[in-house]
Parts: C-alpha cells; sequence; structure tokens
C-alpha cells in the first residue's frame, strides 16, 4: 500500500463529500410524491435509536458479564433515565449520570 500526501487524503476526502451529497439529493430531488413525509416519519425516530446503541454499548460494553452489582454505569443509566422521564432535559440528564459516575468512582477510590 502506497503513501499518500496530506493533499491527496484531503481531495479525496472532499470528492467523496460531494458525491455522497449528490447521491442523497438524487433521492430527495426525483422521489415519488409522498415519499418525503414518510421518510421524515421514519427518520424522526433515529436519534432515539442510535443514542440508545450508543448508550447501552457504553454499559453494557463486555455482553452479559456486565450485568452485574458492581457496574457502577447501570445506576447512572438508571438515575438519567429517571431524570430524563421526569424533567425532559438533556442537559440535566446528562449531569445527573455524571454526578452519579464521578460519585460511585470517588467513593471507589
Amino acid at each position: 500500500m502506497g503513501s499518500y500526501s496530506i493533499s491527496e487524503i484531503w481531495v479525496l476526502i472532499i470528492i467523496c463529500g460531494i458525491i455522497t451529497y449528490f447521491i442523497r439529493l438524487s433521492f430527495i430531488r426525483f422521489a415519488p410524491e409522498g415519499f418525503i413525509e414518510r421518510i421524515k416519519d421514519i427518520l424522526s425516530f433515529m436519534p432515539v435509536a442510535i443514542f440508545t446503541a450508543i448508550a447501552t454499548s457504553g454499559v453494557f460494553g463486555s455482553g452479559i458479564k456486565s450485568v452485574s452489582i458492581s457496574n457502577y454505569k447501570i445506576y447512572a443509566s438508571i438515575v438519567a433515565l429517571l431524570v430524563a422521564m421526569k424533567y425532559k432535559n438533556t442537559i440535566l440528564t446528562i449531569i445527573s449520570g455524571l454526578v452519579v459516575i464521578w460519585t460511585v468512582n470517588y467513593l471507589i477510590k
């Protein structure tokens, strides 16, 4: 495999970005009537699905071994979930989960 210069890599990134943009634009531009509204409905669930995948992989990263009393990330997740359900505030949810993680880390060490 050859060595590429920084400028060659940037040109490749820009070209890939332009190609990706036009591929996505073609789906929007040439879509049949009503297709865009259905896609908007489907895509409205994407942030929740992606966040759930990221959060659960962070909490249960090593599979079934992660489910134990000593996994303090589970406690932080539960607290964050309860705060999110009650206050519906993203910043408050993140802060509450972090406070639990920091507190448990401080008490353990």
